[in-house]
């Protein structure tokens, strides 16, 4: 009886969440291999090259075996090693990048950004469904931190209504193109989550994925 015969006559079903896939795990090739010799011809032994073929089939499966659980092992270390040091954040002080703004009793937060250059400044605000609310222009400023100070207006002048909002600055190119400048947001990781596969921490109330985060000390 050759491997092929045998396989046919004892299959081997495994469950699967989308449905029944057969394969062999090692408990199943060692059964079927002592089922073979069991059951072989005493005229017509398992010749030799067969059973050195199907020996190389186990061993390499456990190999593979071994390594995938090495592997997962690793990744496991690795993930809890990885949130140990992010939980370690939480108390220091965190500059991120950031283009929210709060605006709370009609009042927004002094909003940091830094100039590589000196440059000619452009500010953009959004409301919560993007719409273009206010322009200003911010004049030439030069290198070095900068600051703004949203007065919570319209550009007609109107007071808007308590909420998030978001802004944008751009720099003035000599060709008349707009390159955007970072604006950033600085106190203590007040916590870290772990959301499916991401990472955030919470500074000033608000979230920002660890991507975000500039600078990283003990005390601001």
């Amino acid at each position: 009886m050759n491997w092929i015969q045998m396989n046919s006559i004892y299959p081997t079903n495994v469950t699967r969440e989308n449905g029944i896939k057969k394969e062999l795990d090692k408990e199943a090739f060692l059964e079927l291999l002592v089922t073979q010799l069991k059951n072989q011809d005493p005229l017509e032994p398992l010749k030799d090259r067969e059973f050195i073929a199907q020996m190389t089939q186990l061993s390499t499966l456990e190999q593979i075996t071994n390594m995938s659980e090495s592997v997962q092992k690793f990744v496991e270390s690795s993930a809890s090693l990885y949130r140990a040091q992010v939980s370690s954040m939480v108390g220091k002080y965190a500059v991120v990048k950031s283009n929210i703004l709060e605006l709370k009793n009609g009042n927004a937060s002094t909003q940091v950004f830094k100039l590589e250059e000196p440059s000619h400044v452009i500010l953009k605000i959004y409301d919560e469904n993007g719409k273009l609310v206010k322009e200003e222009d911010l004049g030439n400023l030069n290198a070095g931190m900068q600051t703004f100070l949203w007065d919570g207006r319209n550009k007609d002048g109107v007071k808007l209504p308590d909420g998030n909002y978001t802004f944008n600055l751009y720099s003035v190119e000599r060709d008349g193109s707009l390159t955007e400048i970072s604006a950033m947001d600085g106190g203590k990781v007040e916590a870290v989550q772990f959301r499916d596969n991401d990472v955030y921490v919470l500074v000033n109330g608000n979230l920002y994925p660890i991507s975000s985060i500039i600078e990283i000390s003990e005390e601001g």
